[in-house]
């Protein structure tokens, strides 16, 4: 088949929706199939959006720069370029991984060719800190129905007011698709319950075949477990409790092991701040997704933080198929996790510290997480992914 992925986000950004199309591509190019991805390309002249041929020149009208987000308006001289585009790269469905502006732009053009639109929901949970958003809820409100041309709808998720609007817009695309794809179940039946009356399909996020085998740990005696955070650096993704538990862990274990932080975001600065005086913790920032990974070949087990906001976190398959466990605190994201997780008694800080005193005084169950990873990563797969993508993709 000839699939187009079609997201509003820059494809160079650092994040789990992304990680997951790169994935999701290079799984079903191993199949045989042939992928192309529509995304906005950074620069400020020539064409906006990058793809594996050319001929695209849809431009955003401007970026957004707390989402990072480049803002497409759903016009008929957009979806005629896009179905232009799709017609010439004869592609048989379309994928959209996002709800903005493209993403109705994409159902419009697939719509006048007559071939299906899958839309994957990467997070119906958007959630913020700060200051009340009442006051600025009404402009993103017409802005973002201005760009995707229709109305919002206004179902109460959560007293915030730009997150309630987000996870609408959210549920407008899914009710609006008629084929959609959660990688969690949890998700899933939370968009049933929200409104969403066609099928939703259960597909976990795939992790394509690394060249690089992966290894079970052994920790020998005397050596000090390794663990790894590595999420955007913001107050979603709780990297400073964490980075609290720590600093408590460590001083009930004698500086028993170490921690690394990779990612960036606002709370980079606070967690450097947290981390001065601890030789134990590495702050990383960003970096390169093949020192990611070597990172995580060399931890003992991957740490978690994320309370009610993620879907299926691209940490936990990455996880699991490096044959690494994963020390997490949100109940509702134990899919993947049933033999390689350790979940925390409680999501605080005290909660993380006593889990992580546990494993390092216990470091048995270090090497029991690491073997169960080996049963966990088949919900991964690429081949079960394409398998079932695939599916969805010609059902009638």
């Amino acid at each position: 088949m000839r699939i187009a992925i079609l997201s509003d986000y820059y494809f160079d950004y650092v994040g789990g929706a992304q990680t997951s199309m790169r994935q999701q591509k290079l799984a079903l190019e191993e199949a045989g199939h042939t992928v192309v991805v529509v995304s906005p390309a950074r620069g400020a002249f020539g064409a906006r959006y990058q793809s594996v041929a050319d001929g695209l020149q849809i431009k955003p009208l401007f970026r957004l720069p707390v989402l990072d987000l480049a803002v497409i308006p759903n016009t008929a001289k957009n979806v005629a370029a896009l179905e232009r585009y799709l017609r010439d790269e004869h592609i048989d469905v379309v994928h959209i991984q996002t709800e903005f502006g493209l993403a109705h732009v994409a159902d419009a053009a697939a719509e006048a060719i007559g071939i299906p639109l899958v839309h994957t929901v990467h997070s119906f949970y958007w959630a913020s800190e700060g200051p009340p958003q009442a006051s600025v809820a009404w402009f993103i409100r017409w802005a973002l129905e201005k760009a995707i041309g229709e109305k919002i709808p206004n179902v109460l998720f959560t007293p915030r007011k730009t997150d309630n609007l987000l996870r609408n817009l959210v549920l407008a695309m899914a009710r609006k698709a008629k084929r959609v794809v959660s990688p969690s179940a949890h998700q899933a039946a939370d968009l049933k319950d929200a409104g969403v009356t066609g099928e939703i399909f259960v597909i976990p996020n795939p992790i394509a075949t690394p060249e690089l085998p992966s290894q079970a740990i052994t920790l020998k005696s005397g050596q000090r477990p390794h663990f790894l955070w590595v999420a955007r650096c913001e107050p979603v993704k709780r990297p400073l409790p964490f980075a609290r538990a720590v600093i408590d862990a460590l001083a009930r274990t004698d500086n028993g092991f170490t921690v690394d932080f990779v990612g960036e975001g606002s709370d980079l600065a606070a967690l450097k701040r947290l981390a001065a005086g601890h030789p134990e913790i590495r702050i990383q920032g960003a970096l390169p997704h093949d020192e990611v990974l070597a990172l995580m070949d060399a931890s003992s087990a991957i740490a978690l933080t994320s309370l009610g906001f993620d879907n299926q976190p691209m940490t936990i398959a990455e996880a699991v198929s490096r044959e690494r466990g994963v020390l997490y605190c949100d109940p509702k994201l134990s899919e993947g996790l049933h033999n390689s997780g350790f979940l925390a008694d409680s999501p605080d800080d005290a909660g993380l510290a006593d889990a992580l005193v546990t494993l390092v005084t216990t470091p048995s169950l270090l090497v029991e997480l690491s073997k169960g990873a080996v049963i966990d990563r088949e919900l991964f797969s690429p081949k079960r992914y394409v398998e079932r993508i695939t599916k969805v993709y010609t059902a009638r």
